[in-house]
């Protein structure tokens, strides 16, 4: 992996990690590290800035219009083919999901994954998905479909217990519908609620304050490990491991 000075010329994404930027100037999730070996992914912000030092995730899914219960039902789809066309009347945005993926998940064609180029707003209608890649796999009436945004695509702070993948920790305020890069990577100081010990797991925190880390459980993310003691309320220095 070849490492990027974000904060120092030459840039590549043009945009350190102390900026905010109502231009996109990188790949959505694009990952990049600092010389130091710190990594980072590029994000844009959802309805309400970032907090500095606090744990972000992605969109929280609609069970209804994004992953029901067994997947959407969908019309046949050819080798080939780059667009999936529900059976189902569906409501979205026009391209809330350009970015994110597709997953078959009833076969025929399942255990494949699809980069998702856009699609048109709908309300209580067919969707159209249109792809980044080709089907390999033929879909019929009988395969089944979810889909998800890009989890670095309108990242809002972790809401106390997470409703969908960790993105990160932004290290300055990033201003609400613009660009950034959230930290997953490296030494970074984070919310933290509980009693932390050096060296051990630290995970997100689950039922208890938004947008903090916390003593890793069962069923919580790894976000990383204490560098030196966590106390609670404070920011603790971890080593994030999310990437």
């Amino acid at each position: 992996m070849a490492r990027t000075s974000l904060n120092s010329a030459p840039q590549i994404f043009g945009q350190d990690v102390f900026t905010s930027s109502s231009t996109q100037q990188a790949d959505i999730g694009a990952y990049a590290e600092t010389a130091d070996g710190r990594g980072w992914r590029y994000a844009l912000v959802g309805a309400t800035s970032t907090i500095a030092g606090q744990v972000y995730q992605g969109k929280a899914l609609d069970a209804t219009n994004d992953q029901p219960s067994g997947g959407h039902a969908v019309a046949a789809a050819a080798i080939g083919a780059t667009a999936v066309v529900t059976t189902a009347t569906l409501t979205v945005t026009a391209d809330e999901f350009a970015g994110g993926y597709l997953a078959v998940v009833v076969t025929p064609g399942q255990g494949y994954t699809y980069k998702i180029k856009g699609h048109l707003a709908a309300t209580a209608a067919v969707v159209t998905m249109n792809l980044e890649d080709p089907i390999v796999i033929a879909l019929t009436t009988a395969s089944r479909v979810i889909w998800v945004q890009n989890t670095y695509k309108g990242i809002v702070i972790e809401p106390g217990t997470p409703t969908a993948a960790i993105a990160g920790v932004p290290n300055t305020i990033i201003t609400n519908a613009q660009y950034g890069w959230v930290q997953t990577w490296g030494p970074c100081s984070v919310l933290f609620t509980g009693t932390g010990v050096a060296g051990k797991a630290v995970g997100s925190l689950s039922g208890g304050t938004s947008g903090s880390s916390a003593p890793a459980i069962a069923a919580t993310n790894i976000l990383g490990y204490h560098m030196a003691t966590g106390i609670t309320t404070e920011y603790s220095m971890i080593h994030l491991t999310i990437h």
